[in-house]
């Protein structure tokens, strides 16, 4: 396994004194050879909660359980771009899932890619987003979109199965609901090895199609 990075662009919502503060966090996901561990860059006064950081070894556990990946030979890097940045919530699973998975498989993701989505530690699937959380940060999206890539035409933006929002205003983006974390790193990817256990589970299913 060799080493690789990726730019990546989180939607993030925070409190601003009571008020819900949308916006876009740059980080930098990278991957070398290792042992399956999880390093954060705390420079630029930038913290993880340890919540935070659990939840992406659920995120790699999710993967391994899928993908005939070097998982168990690679450690992952996270640095954020920005200053005084607090990362605490689970809105990035989705995005995180599919750079990590992407650059273990040596794939290329969309420029711009764009996903948000929550996935609980219990498993993989995505909780469904509100209409006054999601929208929110696909109004960042859009806004990201029409000034950094406006010769792009409309986007790609993976959102979990069941969420709510209004297309009307978002003329930058392509909304593509996903259920759970595989299903959207395998829009974004395309098919990516599975372990025997997943193929096997898949063949099981009428069609021939894991879930």
């Amino acid at each position: 396994m060799s080493s690789s990075s990726t730019p990546l662009l989180l939607l993030t919502q925070a409190d601003l004194h009571g008020a819900p503060l949308f916006r876009a966090v740059s980080v930098d996901v990278a991957v070398r050879p290792g042992e399956g561990r999880l390093w954060v860059d705390l420079s630029r006064d930038t913290g993880y909660a340890p919540a935070w950081q659990q939840h992406l070894r659920h995120l790699a556990a999710v993967g391994r359980g899928r993908y005939a990946l070097p998982w168990d030979e690679t450690d992952l890097f996270v640095s954020v771009r920005g200053r005084r940045v607090l990362l605490d919530g689970r809105s990035a699973s989705l995005p995180l899932f599919v750079a990590w998975v992407a650059l273990l498989a040596g794939r290329e993701l969309p420029a711009p890619f764009l996903a948000t989505g929550v996935a609980l530690d219990a498993g993989e699937a995505l909780v469904s987003a509100p209409l006054e959380k999601l929208q929110g940060k696909l109004a960042v999206a859009d806004g990201y979109v029409r000034q950094v890539h406006a010769a792009a035409g409309r986007v790609p933006v993976w959102v979990p199965a069941g969420s709510q929002w209004d297309a009307a205003p978002l003329a930058s983006l392509d909304v593509r609901p996903v259920a759970t974390l595989t299903e959207g790193a395998e829009s974004v990817l395309g098919a990516l090895p599975l372990r025997q256990a997943a193929a096997a589970a898949g063949a099981a299913i009428p069609g021939g199609v894991a879930a």
